[in-house]
């Protein structure tokens, strides 16, 4: 299972006065029981946060953490130790133009924007959106490792695989997904990264970071849920057709007002047949079901992200371009396995 790996060994936790760590190798394990300290190094790191530890016990809560940079990736390991019972909460009020995707290894921890308030519990992988604020909440003993990515270099790859400029900023679904299905190759493959990078004949160590790095950025975009995963999911990855292009960023573009057939064939310059066949080429489906499943994306991050008390589904699918709510409740269980209003109840 990949929370079983990355299990530290006691003879390398030494504390040096930097975390930093050079291209392809894990940094020496950081360790201390100071909350100023821990915020500092790993705020250099990471990002900037605050740091608040409380222990039920006479010995302090302890952190374990190291580093390590794979080409445009930084990988981060952490460790905490409550020692019996306790408690640490991490804020950061914004993730400066980083992404940072989380797999909970092993312990208890609620995360969320400004509230930590969603379970994410070991074999969970979680997307932290760039820009946006962050707060974790450790609960027990845990460990977890995390992939940082400046978003120019995600939002590169995310050009290159769509083969379009980005319309809107990259946002993933603010919730732990479990890793299995799609997500699972993205996991074994951030576990044998890690392990890979233990070992002194490290492969990667060896060899430029770019491959890995690119495999692993492109996993996250298209596994994890995100505002531009229709865009993604394509069986065909190779460049597409002008008139494709522009039918699918016009879409994007309108995809809250009403669109008919014919409003994506002007967009397209050529026929229906045209259109119909190339979209079944090169995304799988008929152009006005592409419509309806980049709608129901959005649905599904609006209700993600909405509060109960605040928000209704038939107001966000009504936004979304949804007229007929039956329909839209029908077609919204079919893709994503369960009600809009189940959704709603536990954003």
């Amino acid at each position: 299972m990949i929370y079983g790996a990355f299990v530290p060994k006691l003879t390398d936790m030494v504390q040096p006065a930097s975390s930093a760590a050079g291209q392809g190798h894990w940094s020496p394990y950081f360790v201390s029981s100071e909350a100023q300290e821990i915020r500092e190094i790993v705020g250099r790191d990471i990002a900037t946060h605050t740091l608040e530890h409380k222990s039920r016990k006479t010995r302090p809560v302890t952190v374990r953490f190291r580093t390590a940079s794979v080409g445009a990736l930084t990988l981060h390991e952490m460790a905490y130790s409550m020692f019996g019972g306790g408690e640490a909460t991490i804020h950061a009020p914004r993730m400066e133009n980083t992404f940072l995707c989380e797999i909970n290894l092993s312990g208890d921890m609620r995360v969320g924007g400004r509230r930590a308030t969603t379970p994410f519990r070991p074999g969970e992988i979680y997307m932290i959106n760039a820009n946006a604020p962050h707060t974790k909440i450790w609960q027990s003993d845990g460990r977890q490792l995390m992939i940082k990515v400046h978003q120019r270099d995600m939002e590169a790859a995310l050009e290159r695989l769509t083969g379009a400029p980005l319309h809107e900023p990259l946002r993933f679904d603010p919730h732990p997904w479990p890793i299995s299905d799609g997500a699972e190759t993205l996991g074994r493959l951030i576990e044998l990264l890690g392990d890979d990078l233990e070992k002194p004949g490290s492969i990667f160590a060896s060899v430029d970071g770019a491959s890995a790095d690119r495999i692993i950025l492109d996993l996250m975009l298209k596994m994890l849920p995100n505002n531009y995963s229709t865009l993604l999911q394509n069986p065909t990855p190779a460049v597409r057709p002008r008139h494709i292009r522009h039918a699918a960023e016009y879409i994007h573009t309108h995809w809250a007002s009403p669109i008919r057939l014919d409003d994506l064939v002007t967009a397209s310059g050529v026929s229906k047949r045209s259109l119909h066949s190339g979209f079944r080429r090169h995304f799988g489906v008929p152009p006005m079901t592409y419509l309806r499943n980049v709608r129901l994306d959005r649905a599904r991050l609006r209700l993600s992200n909405a509060l109960a008390a605040e928000a209704s589904v038939t107001a966000i699918a009504l936004e979304c371009g949804f007229g007929h709510l039956s329909k839209f409740a029908a077609a919204y269980r079919e893709r994503f396995g369960e009600q809009p209003s189940e959704t709603l109840a536990n954003a």
